[in-house]
């Protein structure tokens, strides 16, 4: 029995709840509506690519871009999961 994948959408939520920072607080950080946040994560709406730019250019987000396209991690260059990330 394999797992479903998880979506990118899912991804973010999971990035913003290890990061401790509410939807508003995620979406301002963003520059995005926080209902527009909430369609991402929920997966009612498909993000976009300039929202998954915005986030790799957020110093303290950076570290998560590789997980988030391709569900891997190179800490020898600062990129992990939120697995990894220790606050």
């Amino acid at each position: 029995m394999s797992l479903a994948p998880v979506s990118v959408g899912q991804k973010i939520r999971h990035i913003r709840e290890t990061m401790g920072l509410s939807r508003p607080k995620f979406a301002e950080l963003l520059g995005v509506p926080p209902t527009t946040l909430k369609n991402y994560e929920l997966g009612y709406r498909e993000v976009g690519g300039a929202f998954l730019v915005a986030l790799a250019h957020q110093e303290q987000l950076h570290k998560f871009t590789l997980w988030l396209l391709s569900d891997k991690i190179a800490p020898e260059i600062g990129q992990i999961s939120p697995a990894e990330y220790v606050a």
